[in-house]
């Protein structure tokens, strides 16, 4: 979003001025941060409340809108807040690694028949670069067994920015089976590995 010489966004702008409508527009979009900090550290919402007259409406509007939790203090937030909208109980992500190679490759090609020809697609999907694939079909003159064993090597041992996708984990090896449609076996490891 764009700012001025001082470093305010729109939203900056209409918090200040106290205008309920143009906030919530604003907010709604999912395209202004309401925790833009301008040049002198200031967010929409502190210049909400320095307001003489902070308008509840407002701040309403960016608990709703902002996913901002009025009561906390503003520098506290580095993260994106999961808010209480969910009702789930979240599970937790069992990571795995180098050690579980060979239970991840009978998974997949023994028990699910998931043929190694897609280890390529599959690297991918699970964060390894096309530099590494590369290099691991001249490694292996193409062989797609061999390749498909050292994919899932590179992944469990977290190369690449196989992190950023998650790390090497079960939930992260159903997702990318899901976007390479292999969803039955996407179905079948989420159901015995990730609930």
């Amino acid at each position: 979003m764009a700012t001025d010489k001082d470093g305010q966004t729109p939203l900056h702008y209409a918090a200040r001025l106290g205008t309920p409508g143009v906030v919530k527009f604003f907010l709604s979009t999912g395209n202004c941060d309401p925790l833009a900090k301008d040049i002198k550290g200031r967010t929409p919402l502190q210049l909400a409340k320095e307001r003489l007259y902070v308008s509840d409406t407002i701040v309403a509007i960016f608990k709703k809108f902002g996913n901002v939790k009025i009561s906390h203090p503003i520098d506290s937030y580095e993260v994106i807040e999961i808010t209480e909208e969910f009702k789930i109980s979240l599970t937790p992500i069992k990571l795995i690694d180098i050690k579980d190679l060979d239970i991840v490759v009978k998974e997949l090609t023994s028990d699910q028949h998931l043929p190694c020809s897609v280890w390529h697609a599959l690297g991918l999907q699970l964060g390894l670069y096309d530099d590494r694939l590369k290099d691991i079909k001249a490694d292996y003159h193409g062989q797609s067994v061999e390749c498909f064993r050292e994919c899932m090597s590179a992944w469990l041992r977290g190369e690449d920015k196989v992190r950023e996708k998650g790390g090497p984990s079960w939930s992260s090896l159903a997702t990318a089976l899901d976007t390479i449609e292999e969803k039955s076996i996407a179905s079948y490891i989420k159901a015995k590995y990730c609930t």
